[in-house]
């Protein structure tokens, strides 16, 4: 083999390993996706911490669709270990994330506390009904808005404890509508428990199809029983 074939060789070689050099980081952009869906108490506790980690979540999408590899893992990695310890403290220490809402005093230094129905400072909030897709227990972002504040409720009044009943519309079979209606209250629990919500205030039982609210076979009736309630229990 002459010299010029043995280089071309080894010019080849070079490239090829380049290339895989510089492969799309799908690994640091996973774990940094993951590390965001598990912090979502951080929303609520420390949104600013949560608001840099999305921001450089952002910018490492961006490189990397300009293929800017190298820049995109580097900032996916800074992303998670932004995110991810937070998240950890303040699942492991949940009433450090009410500390400030529970301490604000009026002027007879007592704890506020609301009058307003859908306000999270009122023992006495009204609680809300979590809807769901057709077949899906997925949490649509407008319904995690609803469960959020039920976090905030519980995290402002310690006593109290929830049951979440979930439900399906008619179609499908008794047994898969049970099944169903239990994915779907066990979603909602496991939402509130990544807000800092301890699993033993809330118990789930599903009910599928038998309690319908609203009693017609269309769309719009459908879609009101594909549901998960809250309301307060005794533990």
């Amino acid at each position: 083999m002459s010299r010029f074939s043995a280089f071309a060789l080894l010019l080849v070689a070079a490239a090829v390993l380049l290339i895989g050099c510089a492969s799309a980081p799908q690994e640091e952009r996973l774990r940094a996706e993951q590390a965001l869906r598990d912090a979502e108490i951080v929303k609520n506790c420390d949104p600013e911490t949560y608001a840099t980690a999305l921001e450089l979540f952002n910018a490492a999408q961006e490189a990397e669709k300009k293929k800017e590899y190298a820049k995109a893992k580097e900032l996916y990695l800074e992303a998670e270990s932004k995110i991810k310890p937070v998240a950890a403290y303040y699942r492991a220490n949940p009433d450090k994330c009410f500390t400030k809402k529970k301490e604000e005093k009026n002027e007879e230094n007592e704890t506020i506390v609301s009058t307003d129905p859908e306000s999270p400072d009122n023992p006495d909030m009204r609680l809300p009904v979590v809807h769901f897709d057709f077949d899906s227990y997925d949490l649509r972002s407008e319904e995690r808005e609803k469960i959020e504040k039920v976090a905030r409720w519980m995290g402002n009044f310690r006593t109290i404890a929830i049951r979440i009943e979930g439900h399906a519309d008619e179609r499908g079979s008794i047994d898969y509508n049970l099944s169903l209606g239990e994915r779907r209250a066990i979603e909602v629990r496991r939402f509130l428990q990544r807000q800092g919500v301890d699993e033993g205030r809330v118990r789930t039982i599903s009910y599928g199809e038998e309690r319908p609210a609203v009693r017609d076979s269309n769309e719009e009736a459908w879609a009101q029983n594909r549901r998960a309630e809250v309301d307060k229990s005794n533990r």
